[in-house]
C-alpha cells in the first residue's frame, strides 16, 4: 500500500482551489436569468387583435413583468373630426397593469372628460372588449368615442 504524504502548504492550496471552484460554480448558478413569477392569468400573455366600432383596426400586446400582466404596446385608428387618427405606443417597461382581467390607458383630459382605452378580458371565448374615448389632434373639446372587441391571436 502507498501513502502519500501532503505538505501543510499543499494543504492550503487545496484548499483555496476548493473554494474558488465553488465561489465559480456559485456564481454562474446565481447569474442565470430567473424567470418572472406568473400572472394571475398567463393565458391573457400574448397578441390581441380586433375591430372598433368605426370598423378601424385594434391591437394589443400583454406580457408578464414580474408577475404582473401589462399592455406593452397598443396601436388602432379612429376616425375623428380631422379624418383618421392613428393611437400607438410602445413600453418594455409597460404602459399599464392589467388588474384582474381590465385595464385603462389614460390618453389625456379635456373638456369633455378624460381620452381612454378600457378594456375587459374575457376567459371564456378569449375575447378583449372595451371603450374608447378620444380626442382629435389639436382638439380639447369634441371627443369621439366608440367600442371594440378583439381576440387572441
Amino acid at each position: 500500500m502507498t501513502y502519500y504524504y501532503i505538505s501543510s502548504d499543499m494543504k492550503k492550496v487545496l484548499v483555496i482551489a476548493t473554494i474558488m471552484i465553488l465561489g465559480i460554480i456559485l456564481t454562474a448558478i446565481s447569474s442565470c436569468k430567473k424567470s418572472d413569477p406568473d400572472p394571475d392569468f398567463p393565458q391573457l400573455i400574448g397578441a390581441w387583435s380586433g375591430t372598433t366600432s368605426q370598423d378601424g383596426p385594434i391591437y394589443f400586446y400583454v406580457d408578464n413583468i414580474k408577475g404582473t400582466l401589462y399592455i406593452k404596446s397598443y396601436n388602432t385608428k379612429i376616425y375623428t373630426s380631422n379624418g383618421y387618427q392613428s393611437l400607438q405606443s410602445t413600453n418594455d417597461a409597460g404602459i399599464t397593469a392589467i388588474s384582474g382581467k381590465s385595464f385603462r390607458i389614460s390618453l389625456g383630459t379635456g373638456s369633455a372628460g378624460p381620452a381612454f382605452i378600457d378594456g375587459n378580458f374575457n376567459l371564456s371565448d378569449m375575447s378583449l372588449s372595451g371603450n374608447f374615448a378620444v380626442y382629435a389632434s389639436g382638439n380639447t373639446v369634441d371627443i369621439v368615442t366608440g367600442t371594440y372587441i378583439a381576440y387572441k391571436k
